[in-house]
């Protein structure tokens, strides 16, 4: 039997949008590369962040903790980051968490890249 993979991995953008590719569980295992995208990511000043869930089979505590750490280092560039594609495990930990109410969530990448204005402030990036 075949254990899936799990990895995290820059897209390519859309737009003004920076798009990280999550596949597999998003566990303790997994966490500290993601952790080390949105840090590369906000230190570029890159504010708008999508995190492609499309290919996640599984996502516990410790990836909704960095999420909720991504939201908080796009909000402090005046940006946002939004998930794409979640299935229906990682739906269901947002809404018993209460973060479905906090952070944007799409359908797929083109959505969340597509979906409103950009913030106030990164106009130039």
């Amino acid at each position: 039997m075949l254990v899936p993979t799990s990895s995290v991995r820059r897209s390519e953008d859309r737009g003004k949008w920076a798009v990280v590719v999550l596949t597999g569980e998003v566990d303790c295992d997994l966490t500290p590369a993601l952790r080390e995208a949105v840090d590369s990511l906000t230190a570029e000043d890159h504010g708008l962040i999508v995190l492609d869930l499309g290919q996640v089979s599984f996502m516990d505590s410790a990836g909704l903790g960095v999420v909720v750490y991504g939201m908080r280092r796009a909000g402090a560039l005046g940006g946002r980051l939004r998930l794409a594609g979640p299935g229906e495990q990682v739906r269901e930990l947002l809404r018993l968490t209460g973060l479905d109410a906090a952070v944007e969530v799409f359908g797929d990448v083109p959505a969340a890249c597509a979906y409103g204005p950009t913030p106030k402030g990164l106009e130039r990036l």
